[in-house]
């Protein structure tokens, strides 16, 4: 049973794979996996959930894995099982204990990423 109050929301399961360019206006979760670029305003990435490709968000949580570009124009969680490799630009960042990042991290004003977006 879909809620209604989901309108304009992307959820990945786990289990399922998706490819291609994703816009979702609101929450993206992602539970499965997606091979390609996806933008919210919000991405979850599940402890079972994997990205491969560019993401972008106003807020991204990250406790499963992202492979590539991330771009967080306000906040970037990295959770304890999170896991991101790749090119990653932020305005703020929090790692809990155990949170792995491999690659480039970039921190920038956020109102300079809204202007490049």
């Amino acid at each position: 049973m879909v809620d209604e109050n989901q309108n304009g929301c992307l959820v990945v399961g786990e289990g399922v794979s998706l490819s291609g360019k994703f816009t979702v206006p609101d929450i993206a979760s992602i539970s499965g996996q997606i091979d390609g670029e996806l933008s919210a305003r919000e991405v979850l990435v599940g402890v079972t959930g994997v990205v491969r490709g560019k993401v972008t968000a106003d807020i991204l949580d990250i406790r499963g894995e992202v492979h590539q570009d991330l771009i967080s124009k306000k906040s970037l969680f990295i959770r304890s099982s999170g896991r991101v490799m790749g090119n990653i630009s932020y305005s703020e960042i929090e790692i809990e204990k155990g949170g792995d990042i491999q690659g480039t991290l970039t921190r920038v004003d956020s109102n300079i990423i809204d202007k490049s977006s």
